[in-house]
């Protein structure tokens, strides 16, 4: 009689949350292959799964991409981002580390003038906030909760547009038969960070074996995600790096 062959497997563009959830507990050693999960424990390991996500959200090396979405302008006014900001996005940004003003009626109308990044101790030194002009220079991002508010500086009263870069998060997973999309890299850092976060729930000592796993796993994405920054001199005349350093400080190693 012939072997059927074996069923397809799980692949980084198409694993679900049943599949994440079952290789933790595999990985944790408290349910064996193709044991399925009970229906009492399902709810909390998907909650758990959430968690873990909603953590590399907000960690930066966690991030790998960043978009850039041009929003128009709210004149007069400060700019809210978010679910239901005037500039609309699925989830606030945790930073939002440049903003570009797209000026309008122009030739070509691709003219893009940077603005200058700004924290809070240069907002609340501002002393004319209320300054209004048609380009403004600077922004200050509060991160509010739900929405964001971004403060440009002066205050625009001409309509522009603002192109404004943003992490790209990782996908919300909100049922237990979603498939979950991730690049290079990120299954095992979702599995191993799931199965040591659930190990104290099953009150299963999480090995010291699995803990490495978890952390060459974060080292291999964060690796990625977060090459050696330029560096130069600070003296006139003295050489500089010119490019990025060769050491990546998540690796421990050369960047690839």
């Amino acid at each position: 009689m012939p072997i059927p062959p074996p069923p397809n497997p799980a692949n980084s563009l198409t694993v679900s949350a049943q599949q994440l959830i079952s290789a933790a507990l595999q990985e944790l050693g408290t349910v064996a292959p193709g044991e399925p999960l009970s229906n009492e424990d399902a709810p909390w390991a998907l909650q758990k799964l959430q968690r873990v996500i909603d953590t590399f959200n907000a960690r930066r090396p966690m991030i790998y991409a960043n978009t850039f979405t041009s929003f128009p302008i709210l004149l007069n006014a400060p700019q809210t981002i978010g679910p239901t900001g005037n500039w609309q996005v699925n989830q606030r940004p945790v930073e939002i580390p440049s903003i570009g003003l797209q000026l309008a009626n122009t030739t070509p109308n691709t003219v893009e003038i940077k603005l200058n990044k700004r924290d809070k101790d240069w907002w609340a030194n501002q002393r004319v906030k209320t300054l209004t002009s048609a380009i403004p220079t600077d922004y200050y991002y509060e991160e509010d909760w739900p929405n964001g508010t971004v403060y440009l500086w002066p205050i625009p009263n001409a309509a522009n547009n603002c192109l404004v870069q943003q992490r790209t998060v990782i996908a919300e997973i909100t049922n237990y038969n979603q498939s979950f999309s991730m690049p290079p890299g990120y299954w095992d850092a979702v599995v191993y960070s799931l199965a040591v976060a659930l190990g104290p729930s099953y009150q299963v000592p999480v090995s010291a074996d699995l803990r490495g796993l978890m952390t060459a796993a974060l080292k291999a994405v964060q690796a990625n995600n977060n090459p050696s920054p330029k560096g130069d001199t600070g003296d006139v005349g003295m050489p500089g790096i010119g490019v990025g350093g060769n050491f990546n400080y998540y690796s421990g190693g050369p960047n690839q």
